[in-house]
């Protein structure tokens, strides 16, 4: 009798244990400007959590996913951020763009909650003290050095920047002419201009379009791209350079024949190349049926798999909790997932350094 109760309470307790859920929480602007990167985010990693609740979820429990519209406004995402948590969220993760991001990581940090996988290079969430941020893709200083070192090796040297006047704008600039005083250089021309009073034809001009060789760009994609057109209407050919948070608006004006590097922070998702990861990914799309390859589906796939492997480190197979998966961020350690690495440990919250090049899409994709 006492073996048949205690076998009938082992059942009852895996039972509940199989239906209890593990709350994620997540802002991304699902409307608005910022949709379309939004969206594909979500999905990725959608895709990738839903692979792992078909096989039991983790230690029994299913992985929810609570994901909650901010339209691309900080102050829904840190609304958005205070409701997942009070929800009883044990981690915020993949918070996306660089407003959202910085927002809903206050809010996380002030509740000791685990932020997970910002989708933002911002060198703020990269600074010492963040004990509860753990970043996944590049820095933007990762990619802006990639950048100078491309424009070196082409011995290009009339270099032009331009940007909005905020904070991490003049972290890039700072750090990119640092980079350029190494080898005596420094930029031909910059621009910076307040947010709310852009003038892009004033803009062009200063860039002095006829002779600049290069321009790198450090704005909103549509920004940009209409910058592009003002150095153009003033008969400038330069080399445009941007960063993977740009936004694919560039498509447009790649397919009119104007030349536009983009930095990536994911591996190119069109091919597999050397990253098992991507005919993971690929796979699983396939496997969907979504057509919608793309490097931000790539990312929060990406992304999804180290919050899981996260989720895997809590010791004991109890409900988990803010704290043990704070300690299980820690413990990650170097991680290889097909090819894709990345580091999160103690000390080291920066995750990878991964970046690549490309250039702006024609037709669809972006071209190696």
């Amino acid at each position: 009798m006492r073996t048949l109760i205690t076998l009938f309470a082992l059942t009852v307790a895996l039972a509940a244990s199989a239906q209890e859920k593990i709350l994620i929480g997540q802002s991304a602007p699902l409307t608005g400007a910022a949709a379309a990167a939004g969206t594909a985010f979500v999905d990725g990693a959608r895709l990738y959590i839903d692979q792992v609740n078909r096989t039991g979820g983790v230690k029994g429990r299913i992985i929810e996913l609570r994901t909650l519209d901010d339209m691309y406004v900080p102050e829904r995402a840190a609304a958005n951020a205070k409701s997942l948590i009070d929800a009883g969220a044990i981690s915020l993760f993949g918070f996306v763009n660089t407003p959202s991001s910085v927002a809903g990581a206050k809010v996380a940090v002030d509740n000791r909650v685990p932020f997970i996988a910002p989708a933002t290079g911002v060198s703020s969430l990269r600074q010492p003290g963040n004990d509860y941020v753990f970043n996944v893709r590049s820095s933007f200083k990762d990619e802006t050095s990639h950048i100078v070192s491309h424009l070196q090796v082409l011995g290009i040297k009339r270099i032009g920047f331009f940007s909005l006047e905020i904070p991490e704008s003049k972290v890039m600039f700072d750090h990119m002419s640092g980079l350029l005083g190494k080898s005596g250089q420094k930029f031909f021309s910059a621009v910076n201009q307040p947010p709310g009073k852009v003038d892009l034809k004033k803009a062009a001009e200063e860039l002095k379009p006829k002779e600049v060789q290069a321009v790198v760009m450090f704005c909103p994609g549509k920004m940009c791209a209409d910058l592009i057109g003002e150095i153009r209407k003033q008969k400038g050919s330069p080399t445009f350079y941007t960063i993977s948070s740009a936004g694919d608006v560039f498509g447009d004006l790649a397919a009119q024949g104007v030349s536009i590097a983009v930095t990536q922070v994911m591996p190119y998702p069109w091919t597999v190349g050397s990253f098992p990861i991507v005919a993971r990914y690929r796979d699983a799309m396939k496997a969907a049926n979504d057509t919608r390859i793309g490097y931000w589906s790539l990312e929060g796939y990406i992304s999804a798999q180290v919050l899981v492997e996260g989720l895997r480190r809590i010791n004991g197979n109890g409900a988990p909790t803010r704290a043990a998966m704070l300690a299980a961020m820690q413990s990650l350690g170097h991680l290889n997932l097909g090819g894709f690495e990345l580091t999160i440990d103690r000390d080291d919250h920066t995750g990878s350094h991964y970046t690549d090049l490309t250039l702006a899409r024609s037709g669809g994709r972006y071209i190696r």
